[in-house]
């Protein structure tokens, strides 16, 4: 899955709003908090795109909203940014009936065989490797169904990958730019030199 150019578009107006509404309060700020403030509308551009329709998404529009609001309901605008920025995460939930059925596993695992020893390892690894992916995808945590946390994540990917298209064509952009800039001086000395 590639992201599509008009999605790398929609990203870029959403972050260069961003960056404009930011644009003021870090001209005279530290790396470090420039840097925050890159993050923090690339996030909140990145997430707007799903309009909310994602876990991952409602997720890192929520914790930006706690850390900026101002930021998050400029950038949602039009999208009912009060709905996305309350709306709540589902919650973990325990039944009983799970913690029953873990502890008849638990009491059957002394009884096993070479192939089933097998099995349940493969199966605590996937728990392990799913658990590491709700660590990873915004929102993962409140997942519960591994399905969609694999939905969910493989959407988050294609999310990053066009952020860092888009960031990588600026920082080509620039290069080319600074490239083009050092030509023409070398030029103009050179002319400079001879005439």
């Amino acid at each position: 899955m590639q992201p599509t150019s008009s999605m790398k578009e929609e990203f870029l107006k959403k972050w260069q709003m961003g960056l404009q509404i930011y644009r003021p309060l870090i001209d005279n700020t530290s790396v470090s908090e420039r840097r925050k403030a890159i993050k923090l509308s690339a996030d909140v551009a990145m997430a707007s795109l799903r309009k909310g329709t994602t876990c991952w998404s409602r997720a890192l529009i929520q914790k930006t909203a706690t850390e900026d609001n101002f930021l998050v309901r400029q950038m949602l605008s039009g999208i009912k940014a009060e709905t996305l920025i309350n709306k709540k995460l589902p919650k973990v939930m325990c039944h009983r009936k799970i913690v029953r059925r873990s502890k008849k596993i638990l009491r059957r695992r002394q009884s096993r065989s070479a192939i089933e020893e097998v099995a349940a390892k493969a199966r605590k690894l996937v728990k392990k490797k799913t658990q590491g992916l709700r660590n990873v995808v915004p929102g993962g945590e409140f997942m519960s169904n591994d399905v969609l946390l694999i939905q969910e994540t493989l959407d988050y990917i294609v999310s990053l990958q066009t952020q860092v298209n888009v960031m990588r064509s600026i920082v080509d952009a620039a290069e080319a730019g600074s490239e083009r800039t050092a030509y023409y001086l070398g030029k103009l000395k050179f002319a400079i030199e001879d005439g």
